[in-house]
Parts: C-alpha cells; sequence; structure tokens
C-alpha cells in the first residue's frame, strides 16, 4: 500500500523578472494583432489621434488607472463569488512597487484561485477588445489592451495552477507579490519559471497576518497619490479658468 504524502506549507514569491518579460512579449503580439485589426477594418489611426484631443493624455491615464482597479475589484469578487469571506478581501495600493492588488488573506481551493485570477483577464480584456472593435471605439480598444498587458501576472499563475493539485490550498500574503499554497503535492525540489519557492512553512503560526482591512495603502503610495491629486484639482481648475474666459 502507497503511504499517502501529508500535505505540507509552502511559500512562493513571485518571479517579478518573468512576468514583466512577459508583459513586454504579450504587448508586443496584442499590439501587432491589434495593428492587423486595424488595418483588415479599415479604421484611421487618426481617430485614437483624435481620442487623445478630446480627452487629452492626462485624462487617458486617469481613466486607466481606474480600469486597473476594476481590474482588483473584479479578482475580489470572483473571490467572494467562490467561496473566500468577505471581510478577509484586501485591496491595495503599492504605487512604489508599481502594483495595484487584490488580496485574498485565507485558504482558499483551486477552483477559486482559478477563476478569480483568469477572470478580469477575460472580462475587461478579451471580451472589451472584441466590443471596442465591433463598435469602434478607441478607447475602449486602448485600456482592453493596457488590461491584456497588464494580466501577465495573472496568466502566469492560471497556467501554474493548472498543472498543480486539484486538492491545494492558496493564500495570499503581504502586499500579494507573496502566497502561501497547502498541498499534498510535493514541491521542494521543483522548478518553476513564474515563481520561486521561498521556504517550507514549519509552524503555521509565520503565515498568520494581523486582521485584514478593506483598503490598504502604502505609506509611499499616499504621498504619491497626494501629488496627483493636486495636479487633477490643478487641472480641473485651469480648465474651468479657461471655459470663464472663452
Amino acid at each position: 500500500m502507497n503511504k499517502q504524502n501529508k500535505e505540507k506549507l509552502y511559500i512562493f514569491d513571485y518571479n517579478l523578472i518573468f512576468i514583466n518579460v512577459l508583459s513586454v512579449v504579450i504587448l508586443i503580439i496584442t499590439g501587432y494583432f491589434t495593428w492587423c485589426l486595424i488595418r483588415l477594418k479599415g479604421l484611421d489611426i487618426r481617430g485614437f489621434i483624435d481620442d487623445l484631443k478630446v480627452f487629452k493624455l492626462f485624462w487617458y491615464l486617469i481613466i486607466m488607472v481606474a480600469w486597473l482597479v476594476i481590474h482588483e475589484i473584479i479578482h475580489g469578487l470572483f473571490y467572494i463569488i467562490n467561496g473566500a469571506n468577505k471581510e478577509n478581501i484586501t485591496y491595495g495600493v503599492a504605487l512604489e512597487k508599481g502594483i495595484f492588488y487584490c488580496k485574498c488573506g485565507e485558504f482558499i481551493n483551486k477552483k477559486n484561485i482559478i477563476l478569480s485570477v483568469i477572470a478580469p483577464f477575460v472580462i475587461i480584456g478579451v471580451i472589451t477588445y472584441v466590443i471596442g472593435f465591433v463598435i469602434n471605439s478607441w478607447l475602449l480598444i486602448f485600456l482592453s489592451v493596457i488590461n491584456i498587458v497588464g494580466a501577465a501576472g495573472d496568466l502566469a499563475m492560471f497556467t501554474f495552477f493548472l498543472k498543480r493539485d486539484k486538492n491545494l490550498k492558496f493564500k495570499e500574503l503581504g502586499d500579494s507579490t507573496r502566497f502561501c499554497l497547502q498541498t499534498k503535492e510535493d514541491l521542494t525540489n521543483k522548478k518553476f519559471i513564474s515563481v520561486k519557492l521561498k521556504k517550507i512553512v514549519e509552524d503555521e503560526r509565520e503565515i498568520l497576518e494581523e486582521k485584514q482591512q478593506l483598503i490598504n495603502i502604502s505609506k509611499d503610495s499616499k504621498y504619491i497619490l497626494i501629488f496627483f491629486g493636486g495636479l487633477i484639482a490643478l487641472n480641473l481648475l485651469l480648465s474651468l479658468i479657461l471655459m470663464f474666459i472663452d
């Protein structure tokens, strides 16, 4: 009789170098594919330039940030829909690391993590991309491409989890750049491209964290947000002044 493997706890770090390289590859592929579709449909690229004139680059950036926030909200909604406690979901910003994140601070099953990790890519990436071309919306196409490229980490994790033990449990740690897996699969000597094994947990107290907050903004991010908030206020003020002058 085979001896049944005992469940172990593993802490992994995301391989950010690989994920950034993957983002560039996805950008090149998506950019080329989009250009081919633009030529196939006979769209005029000047439409995108005209949109920039209407929205202006600054407002495009604001809308893009809002789109990234929606990306994380979708992660959170799917965590909850598939069984996670909403009190253990945290939405966070760490602009000094260049990340927005949604963290699930409790152990969830394989089905939950797979559906949650791929949902934003499908909903506000692929689906909105198709809609953008159907209605000829440069803004929607642009936002969808940004989301598809930004979902490089999600796609890497989706592939990683598909190959893992069906009974695994997953929990995110810190600012969501680290996670814990509970599984019977022996991952000790396995090598992965998208993640790096940090350690095997000997004591479960190592992965205990303080009570989850709904929103967590790093100290550096607060300063950055205040700065950009000031720029937005100044932009609105100048727009109002110019409107009255005209």
